[in-house]
């Protein structure tokens, strides 16, 4: 499986599969999957990971000692 970080505001990190896609617009992202879905809706503050949508089977940690965030979903073999 091959990560990608991302490096996101306020000290956060997202770390998500290589064909995964994220955006952004200041504080808010939306993370998109190899097929063009949106995943996931989210903001960060510099103490909070807020998630305000996303994909019925999303799998994700948070490991907040490090502002880091893992998306555990890899892509289905096409």
């Amino acid at each position: 499986m091959a990560n990608k970080s991302h490096a996101l505001a306020n000290g956060w990190t997202l770390i998500a599969h290589k064909l995964y896609k994220v955006y952004a617009n200041e504080n808010s992202y939306i993370l998109i999957d190899n097929t063009n879905d949106v995943m996931m809706q989210f903001t960060v503050t510099d103490q909070e990971f807020e998630v305000t949508a996303s994909s019925w089977n999303l799998n994700f940690k948070i490991i907040p000692a490090f502002k880091t965030v893992k998306v555990l979903n890899i892509p289905e073999e096409e």
